[in-house]
């Protein structure tokens, strides 16, 4: 193997990793096995070790940002103390998460068919969402209301998600504080 090509550490991860920046760059259709390869620097063999074929890969890659996502809203459950704070916290996770992974963000939602009601980062957000209103008030008999309510919070959130990445649209300087502005003047 030339020296150029050795590789150490987390191939697999640097793989998916690399594979997201070249899909952003060049679209899903350009991707192949042998342009991972390259663009990470291993021999074209090197992908086979991890993943079978491009499918698997695109499946991993699914899987590994659904996971980090999903353990970042798990985490600002977690360590939230005030339960009056939790979608506040929750929806700010999910805001900055996807700012600091602006590649996720593109990749999950603009390639993949998520079945939103079996997607665990909305399962997780719906069920605390609920949770926390429904103990806020016991006059909770209308289900469609609380589903209004969820994806109206969602949406706040996934849109500011977007918005975060572009361009002039928010102070990146600031933007936990400015995300906490947006997010406290709206009560849903």
């Amino acid at each position: 193997m030339k020296a150029d090509t050795y590789h150490h550490g987390n191939l697999k991860e640097e793989l998916v990793e690399k594979g997201l920046a070249y899909i952003d760059q060049y679209g899903l259709e350009a991707l192949s096995m042998r342009k991972l390869a390259d663009s990470t620097g291993v021999s074209p063999a090197a992908p086979y070790a991890h993943f079978k074929n491009k499918e698997a890969f695109l499946s991993e890659v699914r899987n590994y940002v659904n996971h980090r996502f999903y353990s970042t809203l798990v985490k600002a459950t977690e360590d939230c103390s005030d339960s009056s704070r939790i979608l506040f916290n929750l929806g700010k996770s999910y805001v900055l998460f996807f700012y600091e992974n602006p590649l996720y963000y593109r990749f999950l939602f603009s390639i993949e068919d998520i079945d939103i009601e079996n997607y665990p980062p909305f399962v997780l957000f719906k069920n605390t969402a609920e949770k926390v209103w429904k103990e806020e008030s016991e006059n909770w008999d209308s289900t469609s209301i609380l589903h209004s309510k969820v994806i109206a919070l969602w949406s706040l959130v996934h849109g500011l998600s977007s918005i975060v990445n572009m361009k002039g649209a928010v102070d990146t300087d600031h933007l936990e504080a400015e995300v906490e502005q947006i997010l406290s003047s709206i009560h849903v």
